[in-house]
């Protein structure tokens, strides 16, 4: 396979920006081609307030790419960081005679090179179909309306149909062949709630330290890579948190700034489950500079899901990398519980299962049973079902007293099985 190298074009939109700083900006769209692998050559800025017709940039600057296109004679592609119009792509593409890619294009291939289960691999083929069905309009020559008489179709946009048909058709097949795995997946997910174990669930930007905040607090070996996007099928692990008993821990599909419609539809489902949750860990990674733009991203996308008043601890991850100190924005300080950790060193993992305790309080019940020994065999095994024992101690009078913790719905049951003291 050809080795990706090519050149970056990195539009300024002026007040449109929503980094704190250009070069927050380009930061990104460079992290975002090393993730897929490619390489780039050089870099071309430009200021675009209003987008040209036909290249979106301007004639000069149209130019001055061609002329470095052409001193760098092994690039094989352009990266734009802007979003351009199918018409504007195929335009420049016969200019500079390299194809020419944008940001959200480049997103759908790193999600194709991550897919690893087939519930993934079909989500991803949904979202390339759906962004191809969308720029089908203006893709080339060869497929825009050629000619034909009033109430006649020219041979182009019969093309067009065509594709567009055979699109619509493989999209219908997936989404058969998902509704199938899906099925399969809330079988598991049913058990899952029919036994009442706290869920709590891992958001976040991509490449915040999800994945191994997971690894470090459950001790599993979950797929981990310091690239954008690694994780894109949901993973649980258990976990015993201390005053709580067995809870679940689901590690998610990361975030970024302007995420692809097509991908948020394709992932809707799986961000979905986020709702069932108990509890949400926001994990962001406050050793960068945008780390409150990033903050804003998972807010707007948990609201664009309906998930606005879920209880929920900001995990600043990585603090071991922090190069100056931290300053809060205000409206964070007032507003939420958070917790300061390096999952790399594992540290503040004491301080943060503590604050994860202390959320899920709503969701168990602590009780302290007096029983006799005849009683003792039948409820301990409805209280390890339903959560776990503190403490057993026989009384002086020979009866046995049971501290307990367990899932609220659980209570009223272990309560009637034996006679409450307090």
């Amino acid at each position: 396979m050809e080795e990706k190298r090519g050149i970056l074009v990195l539009v300024d939109q002026g007040n449109n920006r929503s980094f704190s700083s250009w070069e927050g900006e380009k930061r990104e769209i460079e992290e975002v081609a090393w993730s897929a692998g490619w390489k780039i050559l050089a870099e071309v800025e430009s200021r675009v307030k209003k987008p040209f017709y036909k290249y979106y940039l301007g004639k000069g600057k149209v130019e001055e790419i061609k002329s470095l296109i052409e001193d760098n004679p092994e690039a094989n592609f352009i990266l734009f960081n802007v979003e351009i119009t199918p018409s504007q792509q195929r335009n420049l593409e016969e200019t500079w005679q390299v194809p020419v890619y944008t940001k959200n294009a480049l997103i759908h291939e790193i999600f194709a090179q991550r897919a690893r289960t087939a519930q993934g691999k079909i989500k991803v083929e949904l979202a390339q179909l759906r962004y191809q069905l969308s720029r089908l309009t203006g893709k080339g020559r060869e497929l825009s309306q050629t000619g034909g008489g009033i109430g006649t179709r020219g041979p182009g946009e019969q093309k067009i149909e065509v594709e567009r048909r055979k699109i619509k058709d493989r999209i219908a097949h997936l989404n058969r062949e998902l509704q199938k795995i899906e099925r399969q997946r809330d079988v598991q997910k049913n058990l899952r709630r029919a036994r009442k174990i706290p869920n709590v669930a891992l958001v976040g930007y991509t490449n915040a330290g999800k994945s191994t905040l997971l690894n470090a607090l459950t001790g599993s070996q979950v797929y981990v890579e310091k690239k954008m996007f690694a994780t894109l099928d949901p993973t649980t692990r258990k976990l015993f948190i201390p005053g709580v008993g067995e809870t679940l821990f689901t590690d998610t599909v990361g975030f970024i700034r302007q995420m692809p419609t097509t991908i948020k539809d394709a992932f809707r489902a799986t961000l979905e489950e986020i709702k069932d949750a108990d509890l949400i860990l926001e994990v962001i990674d406050i050793s960068d500079e945008d780390y409150y733009l990033h903050f804003q991203v998972i807010n707007q996308i948990l609201e664009e899901l309906g998930i606005n008043n879920s209880p929920r601890i900001l995990v600043f991850n990585k603090i071991d990398l922090l190069q100056s100190p931290l300053v809060l924005e205000r409206e964070i300080e007032e507003n939420y519980v958070y917790a300061f950790i390096s999952a790399q060193k594992t540290t503040g993992l004491k301080e943060l299962k503590e604050k994860i305790s202390l959320s899920l309080q709503h969701e168990v019940r602590h009780l302290c049973l007096q029983v006799n020994h005849s009683q003792l065999p039948l409820i301990q095994e409805e209280i390890y079902q339903q959560g776990y024992i503190e403490e057993l101690k026989t009384m002086k009078d020979g009866e046995v007293m049971i501290k307990c913790v367990v899932r609220k719905e659980a209570a009223a049951k272990i309560c009637d099985l034996s006679e409450v003291r307090f």
